[in-house]
């Protein structure tokens, strides 16, 4: 029965944000929704210290909630936000873009460079946490580059609109909340964890990506010539010095070096790490422009900016946890893991049944936030249960996520990009669904593999490219039907 209210209560949010309904509302109805059912099926609590009636439990239990998670992690996420925007209003983010961009532009292979320039996005997305932002400042510097190159409209704006699919490092949500779920801390994640995966990963979907890319611009009308980007200056323009290209690496310096692997006897958190950077921008600001009055105002931009990252990501993380609590409370988790249990499947294989879903929603949801933050509280207690490690269990998850969201038609970052090139967001999505499958897949075989449950999942791996296939061939045969009839 439990499993049942939950599958309706994900099928009801899922329709919801899929008609635009703003997602934190709806996720805190279904979970408010299912934790009243638990009330009446399970008994259930929701909080250590009752207020004395059960139905004021489950607000105290979203008060505590919000306090908690904007004191530490919310914390730590609006500060990133508030300094990744604060770089892009002093031009900093715009330098180091350019200045990255530089070598890539003497080169004269343009499927090469196509390659590289993933790479070099998946590198810049480290210090510039904003997907869109990210696929902007790119446009802006490398699409002329890559167009007058040879390569297809269509092409650059697949590749740059993939430049932030793999999300890792100090300056992603996600990865923060991975992190914290596992019990580690953010730079020990990140070198441990991810990097080992993600630094074979990002070469592999930049192979693929300019091999697909190659394809496609194979079949098109060689006479089809590629609308020109619009307001290229508006997006570039900045007097910044070349010295700023630095800035928005400071929190990462910072982070790394005072910690066990640099200096060991000092430590610098992420909050510490991210307010000394601000310090240190609002000091060159000064020295740039001379004058105290406009760098004052550019400190109360930075936390007018928190209070943005506070009303949609932070809001996002509660909202996805009273979520999460609606479908323990209603024992749809414990059910799952019993079901699973009597059908004889292992902790690797509700993990990839976990991955798989994430990265589903993510695709129909446009973002790879409200998957993720919905199903993370949720891990430790199934870690627990299946007896497996956290940090193992969460990696493929986290990852699933922002690839999902790459192939979906409504991400923010596929509708902007989409927007600059005059191109239609399906026009997009057709050329990274394929190195996004894809690479999502290697990634389930690295992480399993270095789990050592690979053989595990292996029967499911396969199952799932034998269905991918059977979908394409229909696909092809549906959107044209005379070549199926003459196979």
């Amino acid at each position: 029965m439990s499993l049942l209210i939950a599958l309706f209560g994900l099928i009801f949010a899922g329709r919801l944000i899929l008609k635009n309904y703003n997602p934190q509302a709806v996720l805190f109805l279904t979970g408010i929704a299912m934790m009243v059912i638990a009330v009446f099926t399970n008994d259930a609590t929701f909080v250590d210290k009752s207020t004395g009636w059960l139905g004021f439990d489950i607000f105290e239990y979203i008060r505590n909630t919000f306090s908690n998670r904007a004191g530490g992690l919310g914390l730590k996420i609006m500060l990133i936000g508030g300094f990744a925007m604060f770089m892009s209003a002093i031009g900093a983010s715009q330098v180091m873009v350019k200045v990255a961009a530089k070598p890539l532009m003497k080169l004269n292979s343009p499927y090469l460079m196509l390659a590289l320039a993933l790479i070099l996005g998946q590198a810049l997305s480290l210090f510039i946490s904003s997907a869109t932002g990210l696929g902007l400042l790119l446009m802006a510097t490398l699409y002329p580059v890559l167009i007058r190159l040879g390569c297809s409209k269509a092409a650059v704006a697949a590749v740059l609109a993939s430049t932030c699919a793999i999300e890792f490092g100090p300056g992603s949500g996600n990865s923060i909340l991975a992190a914290q779920t596992a019990g580690m801390d953010i730079t020990d994640f990140f070198v441990n964890e991810q990097l080992p995966v993600i630094s074979i990963l990002i070469v592999i979907i930049a192979g693929i990506h300019a091999l697909v890319q190659r394809y496609f611009d194979s079949k098109m009308d060689p006479e089809e010539q590629p609308a020109q980007l619009q307001s290229d200056s508006d997006v570039t323009g900045t007097d910044a010095p070349l010295y700023y290209l630095l800035l928005p690496m400071l929190p990462l310096f910072f982070m790394l070096t005072f910690s066990k692997m640099g200096v060991g006897t000092i430590r610098v958190g992420m909050d510490t790490a991210i307010l000394l950077s601000i310090f240190i921008g609002l000091v060159c600001e000064y020295i740039r422009h001379k004058q105290a009055k406009p760098v004052f105002v550019k400190l109360q931009v930075i936390f007018n900016d928190m209070g943005k990252v506070f009303a949609t990501v932070v809001t996002l993380i509660i909202a996805g946890q009273t979520f999460a609590m609606g479908l323990k409370s209603i024992g749809a988790i414990e059910a799952l893991l019993n079901l699973a249990s009597s059908a004889g499947f292992t902790a690797s294989v509700i993990v990839l049944f976990m991955a798989v879903l994430t990265f589903s929603i993510s695709a129909l949801m446009g973002s790879g936030n409200a998957a993720f933050f919905s199903f993370a509280p949720m891990l430790p207690q199934i870690a627990e249960k299946i007896g497996t490690n956290v940090a193992d269990m969460i990696l493929p998850i986290q990852l699933s996520a922002g690839m999902g969201r790459t192939i979906s038609p409504i991400a923010g970052v596929i509708i902007a990009i989409a927007g600059l090139s005059g191109l239609s967001p399906f026009d997009i999505v057709r050329r990274t669904v394929i190195p996004m499958l894809s690479g999502w897949l290697i990634m389930l075989a690295i992480t399993f593999s270095r789990s050592g449950q690979i053989m595990q999942i292996l029967p499911f791996l396969v199952g799932i490219i034998a269905l991918l296939a059977v979908v394409t061939f229909i696909i092809k045969k549906r959107a044209n039907p005379q070549v199926a009839s003459e196979m």
